[in-house]
């Protein structure tokens, strides 16, 4: 990391354990007529017109407890924004009142909340960060707008989709780029592909609700050409697994130089199989979640592409997550 951020790279680490300062949804522009209720919480984005935010308030003041719930990482950095915790990300449960302090595995005080011992879940009262529930907006439950950072929806408009163009999403779930391209450009023929049944039923779930109808499916993208068939593609989406170190907030992480050098070598692998399906001179849009060099720059730099646009986002600089975005053509 120090290569990429030098003498900045404390002032980044810092950044990582706050919560983007703001809270986005994306609206669903096909369906804008069925949006009824004001969003008077929200305001417009500057850069995009279906994107809309509220501010994320914080630090607060916590008082802690006499009874402390200890949870797992995931669960402490979604409780420190106001969620819920629910029995599985419970560790275990210090002391014997229903008030109580939410911490994580490392003592940080990311909450507090009522436990209710019966079915063991924390409703969390106060949290270190606060903003609205995305997930309980009527207009979300509706289908009328879907959760999703700024950083990714400059994936779609990069991408620009055209009518007709045959273009792929290989990491689909949870959908925000495939039904963000869907939204921009309605005529497309867009396939989605995850290599879990989990995972496609989900985002099926998700594509009803949102009245989107296109194609995805339970496929190993690395292999799209060989066990599909799949080519004279004129546009792809790779978003593969990575080490996330651009998400936020951050209670902790641990990765190893090994654990990046693999996922480097799993996300070549996509862009392998990219080539092979693309027709010459078709676009590859390459996005992460993470901030290292070889996630990033060092799986692009491929002779067989050429690099058209790149760009970094950085949290202690855009105030956003930290991510990478590049369009490759195919030579």
């Amino acid at each position: 990391m120090r290569r990429v951020y030098g003498s900045s790279l404390n002032e980044y680490l810092e950044y990582l354990g706050r919560p983007n300062p703001r809270l986005y949804i994306r609206l669903n522009t096909l369906r804008k007529q069925e949006l009824k209720e004001e969003l008077h919480e929200f305001k417009q984005d500057e850069d995009f017109e279906e994107a809309y935010f509220v501010e994320v308030r914080g630090p607060n003041f916590l008082e802690m407890r006499d009874t402390k719930v200890v949870v797992d990482k995931k669960t402490a950095e979604s409780a420190m924004l106001g969620s819920n915790v629910y029995k599985p990300g419970i560790k275990r449960i210090e002391g014997n009142g229903s008030r109580v302090s939410v911490v994580s595995e490392t003592g940080n005080h990311v909450a507090n909340g009522i436990l209710r011992r019966d079915n063991m879940i924390v409703e969390v009262t106060e949290s270190l960060y606060s903003s609205i529930k995305v997930a309980e907006l009527d207009v979300v439950k509706r289908g009328l707008a879907i959760s999703q950072g700024k950083a990714s929806m400059y994936v779609a408009k990069l991408l620009d989709p055209r009518p007709d163009e045959i273009i792929v999403d290989m990491n689909a779930y949870p959908g925000g780029k495939l039904t963000h391209v869907y939204q921009l450009q309605p005529k497309a023929k867009i396939m989605g592909f995850d290599h879990t049944r989990k995972k496609i039923d989900k985002l099926r779930n998700i594509l009803d609700t949102l009245k989107m109808k296109m194609d995805v499916y339970v496929a190993d993208s690395r292999y799209l050409y060989e066990d599909l068939g799949i080519r004279n593609v004129d546009k792809v989406m790779i978003d593969p697994p990575c080490s996330a170190l651009g998400v936020r907030p951050k209670i902790f992480d641990r990765k190893t130089k090994e654990d990046i050098q693999n996922f480097s070598s799993y996300q070549k692998q996509f862009l392998n199989s990219a080539y092979k399906i693309l027709k010459p001179g078709g676009t590859v849009i390459y996005s992460t979640c993470t901030t290292t060099l070889a996630e990033n720059e060092e799986v692009i730099t491929d002779p067989r592409f050429e690099i058209e646009f790149m760009i970094r986002f950085h949290p202690n600089v855009h105030q956003m997550t930290g991510f990478f975005i590049a369009k490759l053509i195919k030579r």
